[in-house]
């Protein structure tokens, strides 16, 4: 099996050993010293590489093949940075930039020239800082510049997303390999997941009449928890089910694929001579920009679509969308033209475009709700509940854990609403305990009995534009007690630890301009001892990786590592 894994493979295997002898045999000796020392700097990688170079030397020649694996080893070294290095490696890298910022600031002091000489080192590693404006503040991107941790924020983040795109590249991540994301991607979303877990069970959070709560009960009370974001999403999408049904519109079920070249991998599972290098961040890039155009043609036409959208992989990591929209009946032919039309906009006349870059399909409830065509696809990327197996026949928890690594590795949103009211008045509006406010109440009553049909009447219908509905989200700006470390003297402040100006955050709601609270109380955060669990896990992580490569199916989904089960 082959090792894709940076983080765990190093205490288990030596990736030489394992090296196919077939490429002893090929090139000449400068070759052979080539393709080693490349092999060398990413052994973590060389087996996979090596197995590529012999294909592409059978299937083109020696030229290609060395010129392949250059671009991944160009790729992979960023400067002096090598994005292949175990974690303590990279951590300490981060370490050593970020003190270097630090002199530079030291020396030249909190001004325009030593913010271009940071910005100057931010860019030789890829990471994009703005540039400096004397009309706003500069000093809190000086103070991250010469943070470790945000250099490791930054630099984690590099190293995830083009480890994960070399793999793609590999073929290493399509149905034959390894479903959705590779086994890299999967490990450190499990320990993710793991860190997660020992913070949340470590910390509470105290209020000022000194109740306390850990954060791990907070936590699987929120719908950050995925049985409780499933639970809200499918009580959601029946409500709009039913106000269409009430309202007499149209249900519509679309699928949107991005053009062939944007696929790494074809459906056998062979790699695809037409690929272009599309990160999945870059398809899914392509269909927000594609929707856009799509909405504005539509308002154009004042037409108002409402429902939800849904992001999934295909198995070689590239993104599809699905789409559930309710419509008024005779705006179905002007909606399905308008997508398609835009759908097609790029490569619309390659061969099998118009078969499956856009499907539409029209929602008979005689033959099925709406909620049901979308329901599948919502447990297939949750949790793998209510279904046994995914498209390509992989166990689905197994599957929901794959595709959860996915969408955390490239940041991608799996699903959004479109048109209707605002889940976050929703959500305050089921905190509130009661209101005086006679306009509130309607809605207020519907969230409190987990109607969402009702509430969206109440809050005007589904396409009333959200500007123009009844109950908005309240924010203000919260400030912290900061100790002067000279004086002691405590002030309040709105700054975060870098000095930027915090976000706004949500208090309560502001209807007809009357405000009910819905966060009266003050919480701090209670620390804890950190138990010595962590070193524990990073073992057990070790331990499972060897599993993996042994025998994938083994794999147990991570609901263990956030505490679910």
């Amino acid at each position: 099996m082959v090792s894709d894994s940076p983080k765990l493979a190093p205490e288990w295997l030596d990736s030489a050993t394992f090296l196919p002898s077939a490429i002893n045999d090929i090139g000449t000796r400068e070759c052979y010293f080539y393709r080693n020392k490349i092999f060398k700097r990413h052994p973590y990688l060389a087996n996979a590489l090596a197995n590529q170079y012999i294909k592409i030397y059978h299937d083109q020649n020696l030229r290609e093949a060395n010129l392949f694996i250059g671009r991944i080893d160009k790729v992979l070294i960023i400067h002096d940075l090598n994005l292949s290095d175990s974690v303590s490696d990279i951590k300490a890298f981060c370490e050593k930039t970020a003190r270097q910022c630090h002199i530079i600031i030291l020396k030249l002091g909190n001004n325009q020239k030593a913010y271009d000489k940071c910005k100057l080192i931010a860019k030789r590693y890829q990471i994009h800082i703005d540039d400096f404006d004397g009309n706003s503040p500069f000093i809190p991107t000086l103070n991250k510049l010469s943070c470790k941790k945000w250099w490791y924020r930054q630099v984690n983040k590099l190293r995830l997303q083009i480890t994960e795109q070399v793999l793609r590249k590999l073929n290493l991540v399509n149905k034959q390999r390894s479903c959705y994301a590779s086994e890299f991607a999967l490990q450190n979303r499990i320990t993710q997941l793991q860190n997660s877990f020992d913070y949340l069970s470590s910390n509470s959070l105290v209020n000022d009449d000194g109740q306390e709560l850990s954060l791990l009960d907070i936590y699987n009370k929120s719908v950050s928890n995925p049985r409780i974001r499933k639970a809200e999403l499918m009580t959601r999408i029946r409500g709009f089910e039913e106000v269409a049904t009430e309202m007499g519109h149209a249900g519509e079920f679309y699928t949107l694929t991005a053009p062939s070249r944007m696929h790494a991998v074809l459906s056998s599972g062979k790699q695809n001579p037409k690929f272009d290098g599309s990160t999945p961040n870059d398809v899914n890039a392509y269909f927000n920009d594609n929707w856009k155009l799509i909405r504005s043609a539509l308002s154009k036409r004042n037409i108002q679509p409402y429902g939800f959208r849904v992001v999934e992989p295909h198995h070689d990591g590239t993104p599809h969308w699905h789409l559930l929209l309710f419509m008024h009946p005779s705006d179905v032919k002007k909606t399905r033209f308008t997508i398609e039309k835009y759908a097609l906009k790029v490569d619309g006349n390659e061969k099998g475009a118009k078969q499956h870059r856009f499907k539409a399909i029209s929602i008979d409830p005689n033959k099925g709700s709406a909620s049901g065509y979308i329901a599948k696809y919502i447990s297939k990327s949750i949790d793998g509940s209510d279904i046994d197996q995914d498209l390509y026949g992989n166990q689905a928890k197994v599957a929901a854990t794959k595709i959860d690594a996915w969408s955390s590795t490239w940041n991608i949103r799996q699903f959004q609403q479109i048109g209707g009211p605002s889940v976050t008045v929703w959500r305050e509006l089921r905190r509130l305990k009661n209101s005086d406010n006679p306009d509130i109440v309607p809605a207020f009553t519907a969230a409190d009995a987990g109607d969402w049909a009702a509430y969206v009447m109440a809050m005007g219908g589904a396409m009333l534009p959200r500007r123009n509905r009844p109950i908005h989200p309240f924010y203000e700006t919260k400030t912290n007690d900061v100790i002067d470390t000279e004086t002691g003297e405590v002030t309040q402040s709105n700054l975060t630890i870098y000095g930027d100006q915090k976000a706004p955050s949500i208090i309560g709601l502001i209807c007809n301009n009357i405000i009910d609270k819905t966060h009266t109380r003050i919480w701090k955060k209670l620390m804890k001892p950190m138990t010595t669990c962590g070193t524990k896990h990073e073992s057990s992580n070790k331990e499972l990786a060897k599993i993996l490569w042994r025998d994938p199916r083994k794999r147990e989904a991570p609901e263990y590592f956030l505490g679910l089960v």
